[in-house]
């Protein structure tokens, strides 16, 4: 005789696949994302997007006279500050949709995988 567990696979299968259709629209939310960053005092800023794609940088006149060496270290450095600021969005949006995600994944007696899922993705344990 097969005992009722509480693990209901259609459930857990509904959860699932919205789940995956909440982390498909968040990824397209975060490729619209960007961030900033600047160097040098400002004289060099750089930005890029969600997918890590440099797409603006400015470069201030009076940068123009030094050595282009100069130049090219503080455009290097705009760019790398600014893929540090855009993981942090990521990272910090991953770990907030992780933890409203997963929360209810323990209803469908999936509370130990919502853990592991949790710490997988960064999100917190419920």
């Amino acid at each position: 005789m097969a005992q009722n567990s509480g693990f209901n696979l259609g459930e857990i299968m509904k959860q699932a696949q919205m789940l995956q259709q909440s982390f498909e629209a968040n990824k397209q939310k975060l490729k619209q994302e960007t961030a900033t960053a600047s160097v040098g005092g400002g004289m060099v800023t750089a930005t890029v997007d969600g997918e890590k794609q440099l797409k603006e940088i400015k470069i201030s006149p009076e940068l123009l006279t030094e050595d282009v060496s100069t130049i090219e270290d503080l455009v290097v450095s705009a760019v790398n500050a600014a893929n540090v600021e855009i993981e942090k969005k990521i990272n910090a949006n991953m770990a907030a949709f992780a933890g409203s995600a997963l929360g209810g994944l323990g209803g469908a007696g999936l509370g130990d995988m919502a853990n592991m899922l949790g710490d997988l993705l960064g999100g917190p344990k419920k």
